[in-house]
């Protein structure tokens, strides 16, 4: 019984391997069209000549030892500087830009009663890319870590394609508000969460971070 079914599924495989019969007589030309399919995902880049900013000496504080208000127009020239370059194939990129403040090496948020910390904000702007609701600058920081065109608030938000030769399109940055200092050391949070006050900066090494992430998006 076994070898009678193995002959007959052994028959049944030789009928299904059958070439196709030919068709028409073939007398003539014969032309086929074959088709093509392929799919090219949505790719962003962002890329710098350096990713560190080192400030001049003495633009943190004024000569009364107080914030200076520009301080976020100086991190704004020192980006500037770095020769920031981005691109996006994709029609509906998101974007989010966000910082952390300028802290002291001084541990704690307070040291003496002088502050340790100094909040700033920038708007970053990629030439060409638009935004879907057609705003100007294409990302702030203000707004704080999660949000963004594509995320949080901005959720319903995408920006378009941009950078379609070269090393991309320039990415320039400017201040969006004015520095100030406040007690909350992080400084990643949106700046409405943050307590501005009039105190002095403590001396010592301030340190702070501009994070970019752009996800591409069909």
């Amino acid at each position: 019984m076994k070898k009678f079914l193995m002959a007959a599924t052994a028959i049944a495989a030789m009928t299904t391997a059958t070439p196709a019969l030919a068709d028409g007589d073939n007398t003539g030309m014969d032309q086929e069209v074959f088709t093509i399919n392929g799919v090219n995902p949505p790719k962003c880049n962002l890329e710098a000549t350096s990713y560190a900013v080192n400030l001049p000496a003495n633009v943190i504080s004024d000569n009364d030892g107080f914030a200076r208000t520009d301080v976020s127009a100086s991190i704004a020239s020192g980006l500037n500087a770095l020769g920031i370059n981005a691109w996006c194939t994709g029609n509906k990129n998101k974007i989010n830009a966000y910082r952390t403040a300028l802290t002291s090496s001084n541990t704690g948020t307070q040291v003496n009663g002088f502050n340790t910390a100094l909040i700033w904000d920038v708007t970053m702007t990629i030439a060409g890319a638009v935004r879907s609701d057609g705003f100007g600058s294409t990302e702030g920081t203000a707004d704080g870590i999660g949000n963004g065109p594509g995320f949080g608030v901005g959720s319903g938000l995408t920006v378009g394609s941009f950078g379609p030769s070269g090393l991309g399109a320039p990415v320039t940055f400017a201040q969006e508000l004015p520095s100030a200092a406040v007690s909350a050391a992080s400084g990643s949070g949106p700046r409405s969460s943050f307590s501005e006050d009039t105190n002095r900066l403590a001396a010592g090494n301030y340190f702070g971070t501009l994070t970019v992430e752009i996800t591409p998006g069909v």
